[in-house]
């Protein structure tokens, strides 16, 4: 059996997912590199942050169902 924290592990350059330049930056910029530092942020705070817009929104949400982790997010 899998472990369901084992996502949480995961570090972001690890996932399969196509990240736009613009987003690894902006995981850089935080110093975000695992899920489970993504997940501690209520997905609400993310628009605060300075150049997180419209396309970053969608890219996050993309990645969120591609990895199948929306258990681990808040609002």
């Amino acid at each position: 059996m899998v472990d369901p924290n084992s996502k949480l592990q995961m570090k972001l350059s690890e996932s399969r997912f196509p990240f736009s330049k613009r987003m690894v930056n902006f995981f850089n910029s935080l110093e975000i590199d695992t899920v489970e530092q993504l997940a501690e942020i209520p997905l609400s705070k993310f628009t605060c942050f300075r150049g997180f817009k419209v396309k970053c929104k969608s890219e996050l949400i993309a990645f969120i169902k591609f990895e199948q982790i929306q258990n681990y997010f808040s609002d």
